[in-house]
């Protein structure tokens, strides 16, 4: 991992110092490849206060990004601005357009306590999605069970297998007995 701890001791020691209203957090994710992630907690005044957000990337640029020399654990650098207030469109959408050097992501309104398991659910809700398929599990499983249907009947024309879901001769099948049902009524 080269030196990434060196250079992640010494840019938290020079960020905390220059931003005192800020709080910093900086985690290096390994799957695969290496993820630095630098957490920056605080009031949208202090981000907004002389384009702060704007320096703070830039120095991540300049006294971390360019000691890294594996190509792509250089471009996988994110900072994710946490603002405790809210924000306007217009400023959320000017950071994360922001295309210098790293990955900029913003989300305001964060009041809870920046803990390492916080910064761990947002690195998984925002880079690595490694919880999709737990979330997949559950959401289909909810569908499945809590949906009711009004007509007994018509429930019971569907398959319970998934064998109608790709055969195309099986739907027009479907949606013939449905037109006949109709007609009943």
């Amino acid at each position: 991992m080269e030196n990434y701890l060196a250079y992640k001791e010494n840019i938290l020691k020079e960020l905390t110092e220059t931003y005192k209203s800020l709080i910093f957090k900086f985690i290096i994710e390994k799957i695969n490849i290496n993820i630095s992630v630098l957490f920056v907690y605080g009031l949208s005044k202090d981000f907004e206060e002389n384009d702060n957000w704007e320096k703070i990337s830039e120095e991540i640029a300049l006294k971390y990004q360019s000691k890294i020399t594996n190509v792509v654990d250089k471009w996988n650098i994110y900072i994710i601005y946490l603002f405790q207030d809210n924000i306007t469109k217009e400023l959320k959408n000017k950071i994360e357009n922001n295309r210098f050097s790293n990955r900029k992501i913003v989300e305001d309104n964060f009041q809870t306590e920046l803990t390492d398991e916080k910064a761990n659910e947002l690195i998984i809700k925002h880079i690595t999605n490694t919880d999709l398929i737990k979330v997949i599990a559950e959401t289909n499983d909810l569908i499945q069970e809590d949906y009711l249907p009004i007509d007994e009947n018509l429930w019971q024309l569907i398959p319970k297998d998934e064998s109608i879901s790709g055969d195309t001769g099986k739907q027009k099948d479907l949606i013939e007995l449905l037109k006949q049902l109709e007609n009943e009524n």
